[in-house]
């Protein structure tokens, strides 16, 4: 009987220790390639997802290992704290954040910042050390380059037009599965060091011919790409392979020399030089923020947050405070940046000088390491030395890419990876440790086993949870793009019923539901009553859901100005909602107060205010329209050609009766946005109404009908313009195409009749 109870428990031990090695193999294989159609973000939630999953199961599955066998191997040794300090900084910032949920899981904030993220990176490090022989180091790494070339060979394709997968976002030249261009760039200048060492360390034929093509894929991804950034780092890692060969003569055979000087010229040649390849198809272009006003951001950000910063993944919430007024004169005023011109740009701000202080430790840490067992102990072993310099090369070439550049999640698992396989291959001899039944080690080890198992099961169940409500969230995007408002709406809300901190979800329900009361009251199938339960629930919907965003993410921007937007279709029809436009769009001001957008609607509420005046509150109207005016020029002092800001200034000035400055206020919107058919009719309008110019009326009407020849407005008073400029032909060619567009026009057509009679075109017409 003790028998079959000893070879069961080695059963059981054995299909634990395969499963928690497969899970990390897999991650290795997936991490690359990863990308899944079911969610809104196809790259980084899914990869996430995946990490947290499979470190998980591989974590559960060698602790039951520990468990049943009742003993375990473990490296001990300080390699461990920079990594408990990470964790620990990010966990603090994390719990300061600006926004927490955001902060902890990532989307829709950055997910690869996320503090989930580091979590998963953790125990990816953890496990690979202990759970894996020093003999399968060299497997790891040769899987992680075969992934590399799956994940490169696609990014090639993609850069080619030659699009293989039959799914509508994945056919562009920009999309492939590590990130944008420039990280596909950055991820295989990383690589070029550890396939050379593996190259040179493999003993297989066949693993030299895949590794010497998996060398061809990354030359000609950097050609394909050539950004200067992974040029440098290309330039950098062929270097240091030189360097570190030229320094263990001994150990590195000379003749594989040609590679690290082929890559050195290539990416000389093109670093220096800067030119393109002809022939070859032009790159997708990339925006980023640039290093001088990421830093000048970022010291902004420190004033009030110095020590943990805004929480990690927060950066857009401290671009939007703190982008200085400079950024609204180009043409890409509106975009927004989730990440610094860096990295380590990106940490500094979001997790504050702690997290800083703490990934310059991580490097230096890992730089002591890597020097002191390369160089200072003198490892005889050829390949075990071979590998530990193509993987500490590897992550010195990923240190110096933090500090020009960002980063994804895949670049930031082979990070951790290398570093692991670093340390675990030159770590001593691992300790044995026996759980005696009895023992105070045993109870300890059962007490952390089980905080840990409750922990992790969590993070899954809830990422379980996360995971289907993305989904929902994209299905329901999906729905109401193809007309089927009730499933969309039904998706949406299902959406944020499971994840209800996700203020995204909320924004998205109050949006469908404000546009769905405005189906509900265009319907011609419903009745009146019907017609007014619906928009009665949509609205209350919509209000409700734009609340619960403020609610669960009152730091955003985005959440405010949406909630003044609802309220601000209500002045007139819900008392107080004037006030609560205002209050909102005041909020997110002060979140975002360099964008001209919000003092403007701020000024709209106003003004619909003054539109629903009593003749009792006639006397507010001066303050008001002061009010106004105010938020109007606040505006425009942030951006001086901002078009909606002058238009509705221009509104404001024809309230007053002012037509001198509604004009020039709508020839600077017009000026600002010349190709705007609204802003030139509304221009004609007041040329034609307030200043009875008829001639610069009908100039303006032109302009909007040759920017949209089927403008039946713009045509109606173009006509009429014609009419009192005595060009009765050309009145009776216009008003000929307004009957054609608008057949059952009354009154064009008793227009049209007046003028082919000889007659004024309003004779006897009330207009």
């Amino acid at each position: 009987m003790n028998i079959k109870n000893e070879k069961s428990s080695e059963s059981m031990v054995d299909i634990c220790d395969r499963v928690s090695k497969i899970s990390l193999y897999a991650l290795i294989v997936l991490l690359p390639l990863l990308f899944l159609p079911w969610t809104a973000n196809v790259l980084e939630f899914n990869k996430q997802a995946a990490l947290i999953v499979l470190a998980f199961v591989s974590f559960f599955a060698w602790l039951l290992k520990v468990l049943i066998s009742g003993k375990t191997k473990i490296n001990v040794s300080l390699a461990y704290l920079p990594i408990v300090l990470t964790l620990v900084v990010y966990l603090l910032s994390t719990v300061f954040s600006l926004w927490k949920y955001g902060s902890f899981w990532g989307w829709p904030k950055v997910t690869s910042e996320s503090m989930a993220s580091v979590i998963g990176l953790s125990l990816v490090y953890i496990l690979v050390i202990n759970i894996f022989e020093k003999k399968d180091f060299f497997y790891l790494a040769l899987t992680l380059v075969f992934s590399g070339m799956a994940a490169m060979a696609y990014g090639i394709l993609q850069m080619l037009g030659l699009f293989i997968m039959p799914i509508g976002f994945t056919k562009s030249v920009s999309f492939n599965t590590i990130g944008g261009i420039t990280s596909l760039g950055i991820f295989a200048s990383v690589l070029i060091p550890l396939s050379m060492v593996l190259l040179i360390a493999s003993k297989k034929n066949l693993f030299r011919i895949i590794l010497g093509a998996a060398i061809l894929l990354e030359a000609s991804v950097l050609l394909l790409v050539n950004v200067q950034v992974a040029w440098w780092l290309a330039l950098i890692a062929s270097a240091l392979v030189f360097a570190f060969a030229m320094q263990r003569r001994d150990l590195f055979d000379g003749r594989w020399l040609i590679m690290p000087m082929f890559f050195l010229a290539l990416a000389l040649l093109f670093a220096f030089f800067k030119f393109g390849i002809p022939g070859l198809p032009n790159r997708p272009v990339e925006i980023f923020l640039k290093q001088k006003p990421s830093l000048d951001l970022t010291l902004k950000s420190l004033r009030t947050s110095p020590v943990f910063g805004t929480g990690p993944g927060t950066f857009n919430n401290v671009f939007l405070k703190y982008k200085d007024l400079s950024f609204n004169k180009g043409d890409f005023w509106s975009v927004n940046f989730d990440w610094g011109g860096s990295k380590a740009l990106t940490i500094l701000a979001t997790v504050g000088i702690s997290g800083a202080l703490a990934f310059l430790f991580f490097i230096g840490y890992f730089i002591y390491f890597g020097i002191n067992y390369l160089f200072r102990k003198k490892s005889a072993d050829e390949s075990g030395w071979n590998l530990g310099a193509g993987l500490f090369i590897t992550f010195l070439v990923l240190s110096i890419s933090y500090f020009i550049y960002s980063s994804t999640l895949t670049l930031d698992f082979v990070y951790f990876l290398v570093i692991a396989l670093l340390v675990g291959l030159f770590m001593p001899a691992k300790k044995e440790f026996a759980l005696k039944s009895s023992s105070l080690l045993t109870l300890i080890f059962t007490f952390s086993v089980t905080v840990v198992f409750v922990f992790g099961l969590g993070i899954l169940i809830l990422e379980g949870q996360r995971y289907v409500s993305a989904a929902s969230y994209l299905a329901g995007i999906k729905d109401w793009q193809n007309g089927k408002t009730d499933s969309a709406l039904g998706e949406l809300d299902q959406a944020a019923v499971i994840s209800p901190a996700v203020d995204l979800y909320w924004r998205e329900i109050a949006t469908a539901n404000l546009q769905n009361a405005n189906l509900a009251a265009g319907s011609q199938t419903l009745s009146q009553d019907e017609k007014s339960k619906a928009i009665q629930l949509s609205i209350n919907k919509s209000v409700n859901a734009a609340k619960n965003a403020t609610d669960v993410n009152p730091k955003d921007s985005a959440n405010w100005a949406l909630r003044g937007s609802i309220y601000q279709g209500f002045i007139g029809v819900v008392q107080g909602t004037e006030q609560w436009s205002l209050d909102a769009y005041k909020e997110a001001i002060k979140l975002e107060p360099n964008n001209p957008d919000y003092p403007t609607q701020a000024g709209i509420s106003v003004l619909k205010q003054i539109s629903i005046l009593t003749k009792d509150q006639e006397s507010q109207k001066p303050d008001l329209y002061k009010q106004a005016k105010e938020f109007f020029d606040q505006a425009i002092s942030l951006k001086s050609d901002y078009a909606p800001a002058h238009y509705q200034m221009a509104q404001l000035y024809i309230n007053q009766n002012d037509v001198q400055n509604a004009v020039l206020s709508l020839q600077l919107a017009a000026a600002a946005a010349p190709t705007d058919v609204n802003l030139a009719f509304q221009l004609g309008l007041v040329y034609y109404n307030q200043a009875k110019d008829y001639g610069k009326a009908a100039a303006e009407f032109e302009t909007a009908v040759s920017l949209n020849p089927n403008y039946s407005n713009a045509l109606y008073f173009l006509g009429l313009c014609y009419d009192e400029l005595g060009r009765k032909s050309d009145a009776v060619t216009v008003f000929e195409r307004v009957t054609q567009l608008n057949p059952k026009n009354d009154l064009a057509a008793s227009i049209l009749t007046n003028l082919k009679a000889g007659k004024k075109a309003l004779d006897g017409i009330s207009q």
